[in-house]
């Protein structure tokens, strides 16, 4: 299924497209396929949609959530904060393969805007990425840098 349902609840239409789609797994599917079905359909979300979104994805699966990381580098709807929301995602993910996948853009919490997230929430991913970069033997060691830059950023 290649089309999100269009229905009065957008977030709905989002989640079941996804765990429709979740399975399908042929080479570049999500890339060429849903990820622009998905960006444009966020791009259509009106501010309520976003707030809405942004507190429902907490209590979203993993297997569904990883699907929607790529698309939030992507969208232009100015009423998401997609880099919060990425990183909100590795701060959901438990499976190993898919935390160090988002490790790989994770610096991009430093295009979060200034004061729009408490220091919790930052210190929360350094805690995180910390742990996970010891795992892989200190080949995130940019991205823990990063971390800390917006942390010390935040403080001042």
């Amino acid at each position: 299924m290649y089309i999100i349902p269009d229905t009065e609840d957008k977030i709905k239409a989002l989640y079941q497209y996804i765990e429709d789609n979740v399975w399908d797994t042929e080479s570049d599917s999500w890339y060429h396929g849903h990820d622009p079905i998905i960006i444009s359909h966020l791009d259509n979300f009106s501010a309520t949609d976003c707030k809405k979104l942004v507190s429902e994805i907490r209590n979203w699966k993993e297997n569904i959530l990883i699907h929607l990381a790529d698309p939030f580098l992507a969208v232009s709807n100015p009423e998401l904060d997609e880099y919060f929301l990425y990183c909100q995602i590795f701060l959901e993910t438990t499976d190993f393969t898919n935390q160090e996948y988002l490790l790989g853009n994770i610096h991009l919490v430093n295009a979060i805007p200034k004061g729009s997230q408490p220091l919790g929430f930052y210190l929360e991913l350094e805690e995180k990425m910390t742990g996970i970069n010891k795992k892989l033997n200190g080949n995130y060691d940019f991205s823990v840098e990063q971390i800390k830059l917006k942390i010390n950023t935040e403080r001042t």
